[in-house]
């Protein structure tokens, strides 16, 4: 019993330890995804960019429906592999230019894009990028 329970402790210091954000870690990796999010994918995915064949979906609140705008579910794992693969003829792929936790940080951004339609917070409510619960992301494993 002891063993079972030091081998648990062990396997949750050891494999899970990156999966738990303090606050100020949370916040910090949320503005990253930001930074890298305006980077890479704002020139399309934030401006109406009428000049392209097909005109990229705007991403505010992609995690709070259930699909995605390719009609994939939404998951973590399917949007990082969009970013990997890209998407043919329409988005290229970011395989090779974004490391493992620069797609991690632009995912936890991602979940905190509330819908354009949405409420904004009532005065005094915190903002969405300092209360992420680490337990909604699937990105830890």
């Amino acid at each position: 019993m002891r063993f079972s329970f030091l081998l648990a402790l062990a396997f949750l210091l050891m494999g899970g330890a990156g999966c738990w954000y303090s606050s100020a870690s949370r916040a910090k990796a949320v503005a990253h995804g930001n930074d890298l999010f305006q980077m890479h994918f704002g020139g399309c995915h934030s401006r109406r960019r009428l000049d392209l064949e097909k005109v990229p979906p705007d991403l505010h609140g992609v995690f709070e429906r259930r699909y995605l705008p390719s009609g994939r579910s939404a998951t973590d794992d399917l949007v990082r592999s969009t970013i990997l693969t890209g998407r043919s003829g329409i988005m290229p792929s970011f395989e090779g230019s974004l490391s493992d936790e620069d797609i991690r940080d632009i995912i936890l951004y991602l979940h905190t894009l509330k819908s354009r339609t949405a409420a904004t917070p009532a005065a005094g409510t915190a903002d969405s990028t300092s209360k992420i619960a680490a337990s909604s992301f699937s990105h830890c494993g």
